[in-house]
C-alpha cells in the first residue's frame, strides 16, 4: 500500500477588494458547483463519480485556514501537527489509504458573493485546476472515490483560498483479535536508531517462520542474534496472517489500512515469554511458539508475516520468502583394506548369543529372571560381564558386582548341563561407560577429576538426568559362544571365521574375514553390540579393516557404537598405522555428518561429535597446496556443520571460504553453478547466488533450475527490483506451469504489482 500524493498549486494574480466574510451558505454552494463540474468531467471519461466526504472536507478546511493565514500556497504545513495532506486526513479519518490534494487561491473578490458571482468563481476555479496537468490528474485519477472541499477567505489579500482533497478508502480486514493492535504503536523516527543495522536480521526472522498443525513457530539459527535484537521487556514479535484472497487477480490487493498490520494480527509475544519458552534442543537456537491460527482462518491459505516490536512500537515488518538450499554431499573416499594371505576356516566358534540382567541399585538379584531363547549344546565358553554403577562406595561396589557375577554364574550353570564349560567373569564398576557418558553429555572438564569427585558429581544428579545412565551402567550380561562347523558356501562363512578369530585372538584371520566382508556386497556384521565393542572395536590390529567395513554400510550399524569406536581411536592415533588413521578420519566425517544432519541437532547427538579442533592436526596431514585431498575437503564440510550448530562465525567463514574456493575452481557446467548456489543459500549468502547466476542471466546461459533458483533468491537479497520482472519472465519462459505453481504457493510475491500483473495475465487467463 503506497501513498500516491499529487501536490500542485496555482497562482492567479488579479485584484479586487471587499471587507465582508465568506458564509457557510456560499461555501456549500461553491462545493456543490465544483463537485458537479468535476463529476461531469469524470463521467465524460467513464470514471466513477466522486462522493462527498465530511472528513475530507474537514481536512480541506483545515488546510485552507492555514494557507489563508500564511497568505501563500504550499502543500506542507510547518509548525503544526499535520505537515502532510495524509496527516490532515488521518486526523479525522484513518481509513483513507490514498490521498491527493489540489489547492489554489482566487483573484481578489468582493463579498458578500451574489449567485452569479459564485457560479463564475466556481467556473474559474474548475478551469484553473483543469488546465493544470497535475491538478487535472488528481481530478480524473481512477483510484479516487471520495472528495471534500474547504474554503477560507483572507481579509488581508481579499482572496478565497481553496483546497480540494481526494481520497480512496483502504481495506479493513475483518475479525481482528484486537481493536487497537494490542496497543502497539506506529513506527516513528526512533525506530531507525532502535533497529540500527539489523534489517537483514528482520528478513531472516521472516524466513524463519513456519506453521505446524495451526501453530506458528519461529525457528532461528542464532539465539544470540535474536536476543541482541529483542533486548528489552517491551520488545517482542507478533505474527500478521495474510490470506491468499487478499492478493487476488483483477482487483486491488486488500491489505489492511492499519499502520501496524496488513492481515489478522496475533497477540504479540514479548521478550520474557519468548525466551523463557525456547523449545530448541540446541540452546544456540531459538524455537518458540508465536501463537495459533485463529479459528476463522483455519483451513485457508495464509502466510505468516512477522512484526518486530521495539519499545512497544512496530519497528520492522517482513514477509517470508522460501529459498532453495542444499549441502554438498561428502566426497567418496575409497578405504584402504588389508587382506592377509591365509586360509579361512570351516569349523570353530561360530555363534554368539547374549542374555541381559538388569539390576536395581544395591540389589544382587535382577529385576526379572531372564530366559535362554537358544540351544545351549556345543558351547565353547561363556563370558559374564557384571557391573555396578559408579555412584556408590568403591568397597561396597566391589562386593556388589561380585555378588551379581555369582548370581549370573549360578544361573548359567543351572541352565547348561556342562560342568567343564569355561566361564570367564569380568566384574567391576562400569567406569568405561561412565567416561563415555560424561564425554557425550559435554562434561569433558569433569573427566580430568579423580574418581571421588566424579562420584560426588553423579550422586547429585542420580535422581535426575543421570538416572537412565546409571541404569545402563548396572546392566550385566552373560555371553554364550557356540562351537560347530559349517560349509564354505554358508552365507555366514565370513562371520563365523570372524567370531572364531576374535575369541582366539587370531588377528590375521580376523583381518582376512573383515577384508572379505568388505569386498562381498552382501556381507555385514551380525554380531551382538556387546561382542563388537569388547572383541572387535578395541583391537588396534583391526582398526583399519573395521573402519573400512563400517564405511561400506554405516547405516547398518548402531550409530552410538560407531561413534564410540571413532572417538576411542582418534584419542590415541599414534598407536595406528597411516592407513588405519585415514579410514578412521573418513569414518569421523561420515558419522559426524549423520549426527549433525538436522538443523536443530539435539544436545545428545551434538555432544557425540568429537570437536573438530581435536582432530584437525590429523586432517592437516592431508592438506596440500597443489591439490585438495577429498578427506580434507570432507573435514571442512563436516566442520562447517559443527560450527554452524554453535554459531562460531570465524570457523564457519573459514570452512565456507575453503569449500567455496574448491567448488568455484571445479565449476565447469551450469549444474556446478547450481550446486554452488544452493550451498551459498544454505549459509544465507544470497548475494553470492545472485552474483553467480546473475552473470548467467546476463549472458543468457541459464537453464530452468538455475533460473528458478535465481528468481527465488533475488527477492530475499533485496536486490534492485528493476531486474526482477525480467528474471521472472525468464523462469516463466522455461516452464509456465512450474512458475505459476510457485507464485501461487508463495503468493506474497504478488505484493509486487509487476509480478502480480504477469501472474494474472499468464496464469489466470
Amino acid at each position: 500500500m503506497k501513498n500516491n500524493l499529487f501536490y500542485f498549486f496555482i497562482l492567479i494574480f488579479q485584484f479586487y477588494f471587499s471587507n465582508a466574510q465568506l458564509n457557510n451558505s456560499d461555501t456549500d454552494k461553491l462545493s456543490k458547483l465544483l463537485t458537479k463540474k468535476v463529476n461531469e468531467l469524470r463521467a465524460n471519461l467513464d470514471k466513477v463519480p466522486l462522493k462527498n466526504n465530511e472528513d475530507l472536507a474537514k481536512a480541506a478546511k483545515l488546510h485552507s485556514i492555514y494557507t489563508a493565514k500564511k497568505g501563500k500556497l504550499n502543500h506542507t504545513q510547518t509548525g503544526t501537527n499535520f505537515p502532510k495532506p495524509k496527516d490532515r486526513v488521518a486526523n479525522y479519518n484513518k481509513t483513507f489509504d490514498i490521498v491527493g490534494e489540489n489547492i489554489l487561491y482566487s483573484k481578489p473578490v468582493r463579498l458578500p458573493l451574489s449567485g452569479s458571482a459564485i457560479n463564475k468563481l466556481a467556473l474559474e476555479m474548475f478551469r484553473s485546476w483543469k488546465n493544470s496537468p497535475g491538478h487535472y490528474a488528481n481530478m480524473i485519477f481512477d483510484d479516487f472515490t471520495y472528495s471534500g472541499f474547504g474554503f477560507e477567505y483572507s481579509p488581508k489579500s481579499k482572496r478565497i483560498f481553496a483546497t480540494h482533497i481526494f481520497g480512496k478508502k483502504g481495506y479493513v480486514v475483518p475479525k481482528q483479535l484486537s481493536g487497537n493492535a494490542f496497543s502497539i504503536k506506529e513506527a516513528d523516527k526512533s525506530c531507525v536508531e532502535l533497529v540500527g543495522n539489523k534489517s537483514n536480521v528482520i528478513v531472516n526472522m521472516g524466513n524463519s517462520i513456519t506453521i505446524e498443525d495451526d501453530e506458528i513457530f519461529i525457528k532461528h539459527h542464532s539465539l544470540k542474534t535474536i536476543k541482541e535484537t529483542i533486548d528489552k521487556p517491551s520488545d517482542g514479535l507478533a505474527i500478521d496472517l495474510v490470506e491468499r484472497d487478499q492478493l487476488s487477480c483483477f482487483k486491488d490487493n486488500t491489505l489492511d489500512i492499519s499502520p501496524i498490520y496488513e492481515g489478522v494480527m496475533l497477540k504479540p509475544v514479548f521478550h520474557n515469554q519468548l525466551f523463557s519458552k525456547n523449545l530448541s534442543k540446541n540452546k544456540k537456537r531459538l524455537i518458540a511458539s508465536l501463537g495459533k491460527v485463529p479459528e476463522h482462518l483455519k483451513g485457508k491459505s495464509v502466510s505468516p508475516n512477522i512484526i518486530l516490536i521495539k519499545e512497544g512500537k512496530k519497528c520492522g515488518y517482513a514477509a517470508p520468502s522460501y529459498i532453495p538450499s542444499r549441502k554438498y554431499d561428502l566426497k567418496f573416499v575409497d578405504p584402504i583394506v588389508f587382506e592377509p594371505e591365509i586360509q579361512l576356516k570351516t569349523e570353530g566358534v561360530m555363534g554368539v548369543n547374549m542374555v541381559e540382567f538388569n539390576f536395581d541399585a544395591d540389589k544382587t538379584n535382577p529385576t526379572s529372571i531372564p530366559t535362554i531363547p537358544f540351544q545351549v549344546e556345543k558351547l565353547h565358553s561363556v563370558d559374564i560381564k557384571s557391573y555396578t554403577s559408579v555412584d556408590g562406595n568403591e568397597e561396597y561396589n566391589d562386593k556388589l558386582h561380585k555378588a551379581r557375577a555369582i548370581y549370573i554364574e549360578k544361573f548359567v550353570r543351572q541352565n547348561v548341563n556342562n560342568e567343564n564349560l569355561p566361564i570367564h567373569v569380568y566384574a567391576k564398576e562400569n567406569w568405561d561407560l561412565c567416561y563415555y557418558q560424561l564425554e557425550i553429555t559435554g562434561l569433558d572438564e569433569i573427566l580430568s577429576n579423580d574418581k571421588t569427585e566424579i562420584r560426588n558429581h553423579i550422586k547429585k544428579e542420580r535422581n535426575g538426568n543421570w538416572k537412565r545412565f546409571l541404569e545402563q551402567q548396572r546392566q550385566s550380561k552373560a555371553i554364550f559362544y557356540q562351537y560347530g562347523d559349517w560349509l564354505e558356501s554358508s552365507t555366514l562363512h565370513l562371520n563365523y571365521n570372524l567370531v572364531d578369530a576374535l575369541l582366539t585372538s587370531n588377528y590375521d584371520l580376523a583381518n582376512k574375514a573383515l577384508a572379505k566382508m568388505y569386498k562381498n556386497d552382501n556381507s555385514n556384521l551380525f554380531l551382538y553390540e556387546e561382542f563388537i565393542v569388547d572383541y572387535l572395536f578395541d583391537k588396534e590390529e583391526l582398526v583399519q579393516n573395521v573402519a573400512a567395513l563400517l564405511l561400506k554400510n554405516i547405516d547398518y550399524y548402531d550409530l552410538d557404537n560407531v561413534v564410540y569406536f571413532v572417538r576411542n581411536w582418534l584419542s590415541k592415533p599414534e598407536t595406528l598405522s597411516k592407513s588405519a588413521q585415514k579410514n578412521l578420519l573418513n569414518l569421523y566425517n561420515m558419522t559426524s555428518r549423520k549426527l549433525l544432519r538436522h538443523w536443530d541437532s539435539s544436545l545428545d547427538d551434538f555432544s557425540k561429535v568429537l570437536h573438530p579442533k581435536k582432530v584437525e592436526p590429523l586432517f592437516n596431514n592431508y592438506k596440500s597446496k597443489d591439490q585438495v585431498n577429498p578427506i580434507f575437503l570432507n573435514f571442512h564440510m563436516t566442520s562447517i556443520d559443527y560450527y554452524g550448530q554453535i554459531n562460531y562465525n570465524k570457523k564457519i567463514e573459514e570452512s565456507f571460504d575453503f569449500i567455496t574456493d574448491y567448488f568455484r575452481k571445479k565449476a565447469l557446467t551450469i549444474e556446478d553453478d547450481i550446486a554452488l548456489s544452493l550451498f551459498f543459500n544454505r549459509w544465507s549468502s544470497y548475494h553470492l547466488t545472485t552474483e553467480l547466476l546473475g552473470r548467467r542471466f546476463k549472458n543468457k546461459t541459464l537453464n530452468e533450475d538455475a533460473s528458478f533458483i535465481l528468481a527465488k533468491t533475488y527477492v530475499a537479497n533485496n536486490e534492485d527490483m528493476s531486474s526482477l520482472i525480467g528474471i521472472h519472465k525468464k523462469a516463466l519462459k522455461f516452464n509456465k506451469q512450474r512458475w505459476c505453481e510457485w507464485i501461487d504457493r508463495d503468493f506474497q510475491n504478488l505484493r509486487n504489482e509487476s509480478v502480480k500483473n504477469l501472474y494474472c495475465k499468464t496464469c489466470k487467463n
